[in-house]
C-alpha cells in the first residue's frame, strides 16, 4: 500500500510549479479548508493563519472547517470522499498519514491516496502536570507511576496521536503504565488539566505554554531534541533522562484523491507564499512550530522516512489496534 502511495505522491509533485492564476479560472469561489481537531487548538489556529494568507494570494476566502475525532479520521474520511475539485483541502498531520494506518484495522479513508499540496511545519510538544499533584521533574513522576501502577492519567488529542504516541514512548522508557485518557484535541483536554481530572498531557507549546505562564498547569520537559531557544530553561527529555527521546508533530495540506495537479499546483504556491511571509513565520515560530518549505517533495520525504519509525514505536508500545 505504501509503494503505491509513494508513485502517486512522486507523480504528483512532477513538473516545474505553475503560477497561481495558471489554473485557468481557479479557484472562482471560497474554498473550504478542513480542520481534523476542534476550534481553540494548535491545529485550528495555525489552519486559519494559514487560511488568511493564503487566501489573500488566491484573491478568494478560505474557509476553516473543523470536522474533529477519532484520531483525525472523521475530518480526513470527510474529505476523501469529497469531490476532487479543488475546493476542499485538509489540514492533514502524521497521525493522519503515517500514525492511523498501524492502529486500525480498517480505515475509512486511504492515507496514500491523498493528493498532497505542500509540507507546513514540524514541532515538538511539552509534557504538562496538574498543578495538584506538585510534579517539578520527571523524576517526580516516573515515583509516583510506579509506586502506584496505573492510577496516573494521562491525556491526549485522541487515540494515535502524536500526544498520544509521546505518552506510550515515555511510558516505554521509563517503565511504568499511566492510564490514558483520549480527548478530540487540546481544547478539550487542557480544561481537563486545569481542572486536575487527569495529571499529564502532551499538547503543543502554541497552547500548552499560555497555561503554564498563567500559573494554571506546570510543565516539565520538551519533547524535540534540542531546547527551543524561545524556552531555554526548558529542558528536554532527553536530558531529563530518556536519551534520544524525540515526538515531533508535523502539518500539510492534501486535497481529495484525484484532485487535478493543475489545481493543487495552484495551492502549493499559495502555501509557499504563506510560508514566505514574515509575518505567518514569527506566529508560527511562536506556536513552537517550524515552517517548511511548503513543497509536496517535503511531504513524501517525511512520510517515507516516518513510516517505520512509527510502526516500530506501535509495535514496541504494544498500542491495541482498533
Amino acid at each position: 500500500m505504501f509503494r503505491a502511495g509513494i508513485r502517486f505522491f512522486a507523480a504528483a509533485v512532477l513538473g516545474a510549479a505553475t503560477s497561481i492564476a495558471a489554473a485557468a479560472g481557479y479557484p472562482d469561489r471560497p474554498i473550504t479548508m478542513i480542520t481534523p481537531f476542534p476550534a481553540g487548538g494548535a491545529t485550528d489556529g495555525l489552519a486559519r493563519i494559514l487560511a488568511e494568507r493564503m487566501g489573500r494570494a488566491l484573491r478568494q476566502s478560505i474557509v476553516v472547517e473543523n470536522r474533529a475525532g477519532a484520531a483525525t479520521t472523521i475530518g480526513a474520511s470527510h474529505v476523501a470522499r469529497a469531490t476532487p475539485d479543488g475546493y476542499t483541502i485538509l489540514l492533514a498531520t502524521n497521525s493522519t498519514l503515517v500514525t492511523n494506518r498501524f492502529l486500525f484495522k480498517k480505515l475509512p479513508y486511504d492515507p496514500d491516496a491523498f493528493a498532497p499540496i505542500g509540507m507546513i511545519g514540524i514541532g515538538p510538544m511539552v509534557l504538562l502536570t496538574a498543578k495538584k499533584d506538585h510534579f517539578k521533574t520527571l523524576a517526580d513522576v516516573v515515583q509516583a507511576a510506579k509506586a502506584k501502577p496505573g492510577a496516573l492519567t494521562i491525556a491526549s488529542f485522541g487515540t494515535g496521536t502524536s500526544s498520544h504516541l509521546a505518552a506510550e514512548y515515555f511510558q516505554k522508557a521509563a517503565g511504568i503504565k499511566l492510564l490514558h485518557v483520549p480527548y478530540k484535541g487540546s481544547a478539550q483536554a487542557m480544561p481537563q488539566l486545569i481542572s486536575g481530572e487527569v495529571d499529564l498531557f502532551f499538547d503543543m507549546v502554541s497552547t500548552g505554554m499560555p497555561q503554564v505562564d498563567s500559573g494554571k498547569v506546570g510543565v516539565l520537559a520538551i519533547t524535540s531534541k534540542q531546547r527551543m531557544s524561545s524556552l531555554p530553561k526548558l529542558p528536554t527529555m532527553s536530558e531529563s533522562g530518556y536519551p534520544g527521546f524525540e515526538i515531533l508533530a508535523w502539518f500539510t495540506l492534501v486535497a481529495p484523491p484525484g484532485t487535478p495537479e493543475a489545481r493543487t499546483r495552484v495551492l502549493d504556491n499559495a502555501l509557499k507564499v504563506a510560508l514566505a511571509d514574515e509575518t505567518v513565520r514569527k506566529r508560527m515560530l511562536a506556536m513552537g512550530i517550524e515552517p517548511s518549505d511548503g513543497t509536496a517533495q517535503t511531504l513524501l520525504k517525511q512520510i517515507k522516512q516516518e513510516i517505520p519509525v512509527i510502526q516500530s514505536l506501535v509495535q514496541r508500545a504494544n498500542i491495541p489496534v482498533q
